[in-house]
């Protein structure tokens, strides 16, 4: 961890990893910002189970948020800091569940302050629900790669493949993937992994953009190497009850329901959860309460300029 980095976690008036009892399982999350007081974001990432680059190994990489925010990081139950094996018990509800009660902990011990949530593509879902299910308690919500229908089921992401320097047999087991209503979890992943090797529907393939965030993270004195390592193989594979509800959702019912403030930014060349279902759904549905922020040269995982987007949209709602 470099010097400047340690300067400035020793500067903040709050910055701390705390142990927080989740679904009855104790679970740490890290708490930080420069100034007490300050509105409160909760960062729901996505996955399920990929907790980078808003984890609790973040101690002092994101200073633009944390000088205006008070940040909370929560590797969600099953990967980083919180690895733990997954049974199919763990559905969404359950992470939803665990979502409330967080919430619920924060407001307890930072009663005056706003709280908002920020919502990173299947932390989207959680972020929605538990807004529904809290909205006395949050403030706002903001996400990126907003879940809405089924994720990597448009005809723009079946017609990239097909364009795609994808292996004949390839393309045919995803033309067949696009015929079922509801595909198995090898299927999910078997599409999931062609999207990521043949497409730019995550975004462009070889966007080193990320890179600081994810040295940044394996510096961090919070973070044990087999942390970092719980990343990305965790206790979400043997869980298949998530993807399964995943590759089956339809949230238009829900959020057309939100009555908060709800802002959804957008990538472009996002094929995972296409900004242009979005865009239809909150032109049909004239709800004043939802915003739509669409990003140029953004596929669906976010870089650092979206990252910058979201957390400016963020200060101008709770004007700090």
């Amino acid at each position: 961890m470099d010097r400047k980095r340690k300067k400035y976690i020793k500067s903040c008036e709050i910055s701390e990893v705390c142990n927080v009892s989740l679904g009855g399982i104790k679970q740490k999350i890290l708490i930080e910002g420069f100034r007490k007081g300050s509105p409160i974001v909760l960062f729901l990432h996505g996955g399920p189970g990929f907790p980078i680059p808003f984890c609790v190994g973040a101690r002092g990489l994101f200073p633009d948020v944390t000088k205006r925010f008070t940040a909370v990081y929560w590797d969600q139950l099953g990967c980083g800091a919180n690895n733990y094996p997954l049974t199919d018990r763990f559905d969404t509800e359950e992470f939803v569940r665990m979502t409330e009660q967080l919430v619920r902990y924060l407001k307890g011990r930072f009663p005056m302050e706003k709280l908002y949530l920020v919502g990173i593509s299947w932390g989207s879902v959680l972020s929605l629900r538990t807004a529904l299910a809290l909205p006395h308690l949050v403030n706002g919500v903001f996400s990126v790669g907003q879940v809405l229908m089924p994720p990597l089921r448009s005809e723009e992401f079946f017609a990239a493949v097909e364009n795609s320097a994808a292996p004949e047999k390839i393309k045919a087991q995803i033309r067949e993937i696009k015929s079922c209503p509801l595909p198995s979890v090898k299927q999910i992943l078997l599409i999931s992994a062609a999207a990521h090797k043949y497409t730019d529907a995550y975004g462009m393939k070889g966007d080193r953009r990320g890179k600081n965030s994810m040295k940044g993270i394996m510096a961090s004195k919070d973070y044990r190497f087999k942390d970092f390592l719980a990343c990305f193989n965790n206790g979400y594979r043997k869980n298949t009850i998530l993807l399964q509800e995943l590759s089956g959702i339809d949230l238009r019912q829900e959020l057309a329901c939100v009555r908060i403030p709800y802002t959804i930014l957008g990538g472009m060349s996002d094929l995972v959860t296409p900004v242009k279902d979005v865009k239809e759904f909150i032109e049909s549905s004239e709800l004043e309460n939802l915003k739509l922020i669409e990003v140029e040269n953004e596929g669906h995982i976010p870089t650092p300029e979206m990252v910058e987007k979201l957390f400016s949209a963020l200060a101008e709602a709770a004007g700090v």
